[in-house]
């Protein structure tokens, strides 16, 4: 037993980096989530339901990717699907290649299925490690928008928008990147860069590539028309 500090943390993402002082620790070798395709082989390590059964291991293989699931808060995205077996208490352990390298972060299962479970991409996390080992902790750019998937936005008010998907803006705040590139309330953001943000998660997991003071372009739908702008996080 010993002490963590939490460095960093995004529930949106299920993800947080904990810092523990000790030394001699043999750290895992991070593979590429990009790399992976379905049907390769998949290992999953954790502590499924609690203490008990800690260190187990399970084999399956990858069944999909890029997936999305409803959890009870959240809507994840771009997850990888397993059958190895994941059950409560995997969470937060590594998924791993047949090469013994992390290529996700076990995250959650469907209860009502045998078999279906699913992984962060180790890709998602590289940037927030990195960052938070060569500086200490991590810092993430902000567009400074008040944001919500076109989708809900649309059952939940009965308007039908221009976009298919996306995050319509709900609010634009002054004195940040958004408004100082001229995007609007009302518009809906469709791409940052060359990535696709058909929902909040997506946005949200654009931004950590990002660093301040970095730019990019970013495309908005607005009354039905592709408009393209340069933003400075």
């Amino acid at each position: 037993t010993t002490q963590g500090k939490v460095l960093w943390n995004d529930a949106k993402l299920d993800l947080a980096v904990v810092k523990v002082d000790k030394t001699g620790l043999t750290a895992a070798e991070l593979g590429d989530s990009d790399q992976v395709r379905v049907g390769d082989i998949a290992i999953a390590i954790g502590n499924p339901l609690g203490l008990e059964f800690q260190k187990s291991v399970t084999q399956g293989i990858i069944s999909g990717l890029d997936r999305t699931i409803q959890t009870e808060k959240e809507t994840m995205t771009g997850l990888m699907q397993t059958d190895a077996s994941i059950n409560p208490g995997n969470s937060g352990g590594p998924l791993l290649n047949e090469k013994g390298q992390v290529i996700g972060i076990n995250s959650a299962k469907v209860s009502s299925a045998e078999g279906i479970g699913f992984s962060i991409p180790i890709n998602t996390a590289k940037p927030i490690i990195e960052q938070v080992i060569k500086s200490g902790n991590f810092e993430k750019v902000t567009l400074g928008i008040k944001g919500i998937d076109v989708t809900t936005f649309e059952s939940s008010t009965g308007t039908d928008l221009a976009a298919d998907e996306g995050v319509y803006i709900v609010e634009v705040v002054s004195d940040t990147p958004a408004q100082k590139s001229g995007i609007q309330a009302g518009d809906v953001i469709v791409k940052v860069g060359n990535d696709e943000t058909p929902t909040m998660t997506d946005l949200n997991k654009v931004l950590y590539k990002y660093k301040s003071g970095q730019s990019t372009k970013v495309t908005v739908n607005r009354s039905g028309k592709e408009v393209t702008v340069d933003i400075k996080f």
